[in-house]
């Protein structure tokens, strides 16, 4: 007999196994990574029974039999029979029955801070656009659920997808991205209409109370949930842009779908006032009619442009005893660490905790353990460097500090070459470790979007956020704009820090010149 416990926003569902189906790992695997330990005292509670009946399952006697709460709802031949049933039963438990949340049959992704929500039930191609979208780059959230809050904000439900198109069977769409969705996002996009081969897609654009009926006919408890859910969707409604009408092919209206985004937030920059997110609302709907309802095709481009910073990130970068070993190492020159510091105005070292707060370990002592990167990064620097988009340059100089975040430990945003002295770093690399188990939380990598217009490039408001994941490394440009999520840790112990090593490639200088000819690069 198995038993598995798990919670999602405010339900609990407890499972066993009688029938030895090996049902529980499966399901653990299977379900949203929202649903986790029980911690939540007061949670709905669903019990689920599995139970063997005939030793020989056929149509007039069953092999498996499911209980939920005592009373029998399906008998099932076949175990692949008995666990899609779980799965199905689990999803609408959870979507009928938490007080936390607001359900909504929805696809959702995520797109540069705003949420790209698809209402709609079984065959309408919502989970067929929600993976072309992510295979775009878009952040999974959701390919059966919008989960909303009163505030009419977006939360993940991110269930392995079931998509009906083979070519794609096998994919899960939760692993296209590296970086953990945990933000809820404000609804951006409504985009309302079953898909149609032959269509041709020229939807009516909808603002206002009438453009969230599309979610409103998709809630899943509309009638017992009717107070709260027009609650929310007048949350909704000034801040959305519905796209209504059939739609064509996923491959064509996901790449337009991120294109009016990015085009919207280029004109909510250029031309943003005291109106605020509301101006945005207008942006995404002018935008949308230009972009949809042209008579002439697609405009020109806008003269700014928004670009996601590319990364490339590691896991399992050390072994096991190299990890370990570093980690001593950290622990053992607790006193070498210094309170961190950044470029002042004359290039001179300085401390200011309204910017930076960390600790730092440099100098001869790093040295010791600096054989564990030296020669992995030389050989996977040419890779990286292509990954990131950075031309080939002459490596000059590797620069390399231990860092220890501790409990308030931050760094506000910031370019790694923002000073004449730094402005030779091409390539930025953050390794992260810490104890086990992890007894902090926060800590994490923003890496904002960049603007680049012809007159040059600024960072962005919109941002991926990437985990501090334990014994991975990351690489990305150094003129991109990052930040370093507040840590909060368990206590002021040292050895509950969020420790790094930080590593700049720079970029040497260039060769001398050879009986009158330069050395080519």
């Amino acid at each position: 007999m198995e038993e598995l416990a798990l919670s999602c926003y405010g339900v609990e569902i407890r499972i066993i196994d009688a029938a030895g189906a090996a049902l529980c790992q499966r399901l653990r695997e299977t379900l949203a990574p929202e649903f986790t330990h029980p911690s939540e005292p007061g949670s709905e509670l669903v019990s689920y029974v599995v139970t063997a009946g005939s030793a020989v399952g056929t149509a007039e006697h069953p092999k498996y039999r499911i209980a939920r709460d005592g009373v029998g709802i399906l008998a099932a031949t076949t175990e692949e029979d008995v666990f899609r049933c779980l799965c199905q039963d689990i999803d609408n438990a959870v979507a009928q029955r938490s007080q936390q949340m607001l359900f909504v049959h929805a696809g959702v992704v995520g797109w540069r801070g705003l949420a790209i929500v698809i209402p709609g039930r079984s065959h309408t191609g919502k989970s067929t656009l929600v993976a072309e979208l992510v295979l775009r780059g878009a952040v999974y959230y959701s390919d059966e659920f919008a989960v909303l809050d009163d505030m009419g904000q977006v939360h993940p439900y991110r269930r392995t997808p079931v998509l009906r198109d083979e070519r794609r069977q096998s994919q899960d769409l939760r692993l296209m991205r590296e970086d953990d969705p945990t933000e809820p996002l404000p609804i951006g996009l409504i985009i309302s209409g079953t898909y149609r081969p032959d269509a041709s897609w020229r939807p009516t654009i909808v603002r206002g109370a009438q453009g969230v009926l599309p979610m409103i006919d998709s809630t899943v408890l509309a009638r017992q949930e009717s107070a709260r859910m027009l609650r929310i969707a007048a949350r909704v409604a000034p801040t959305a842009v519905t796209l209504q009408g059939l739609r064509s092919e996923a491959t064509e209206v996901a790449p337009r779908l991120l294109d009016l985004i990015d085009d919207a937030l280029a004109s909510h920059a250029l031309g943003a006032d005291e109106n605020g997110s509301t101006q945005l609302t207008a942006d995404l709907s002018r935008i949308a009619e230009l972009r949809l309802h042209s008579q002439t095709g697609k405009p020109a481009p806008p003269a700014r442009q928004l670009i996601a910073t590319r990364y490339v990130r590691i896991t399992d970068f050390l072994s096991p005893a190299e990890h370990q070993r570093l980690l001593d190492h950290a622990l053992a020159n607790l006193t070498e660490f210094q309170d961190s510091g950044i470029i002042g105005q004359q290039g001179e070292d300085t401390r200011d905790y309204g910017v930076r707060k960390s600790l730092t370990f440099s100098g001869a002592g790093l040295e010791e353990i600096w054989d564990m990167f030296d020669q992995r990064l030389h050989g996977i620097l040419p890779a990286v460097r292509k990954q990131l988009g950075i031309s080939w340059f002459r490596l000059g100089e590797i620069e390399r500090q231990l860092t220890a975040h501790g409990s308030g430990g931050f760094f506000a945003p910031h370019v790694d070459t923002g000073h004449p002295i730094a402005a030779n770093r091409r390539v930025s690399c953050i390794y992260y470790f810490h104890a086990s188990p992890r007894r902090f939380t926060g800590g994490e990598l923003k890496l904002y979007d960049t603007w680049v217009t012809p007159s040059g490039s600024t960072g962005a408001g919109t941002y991926t956020k990437l985990t501090a994941v334990d014994n991975s490394i990351v690489f990305f440009r150094s003129d991109a704009f990052h930040e370093v999520c507040p840590v909060h840790c368990e206590s002021e112990a040292f050895g509950d820090s969020r420790f790094t090593m930080t590593i700049w490639f720079r970029q040497g200088q260039r060769p001398a010149q050879v009986d009158g000819a330069e050395v080519p690069m």
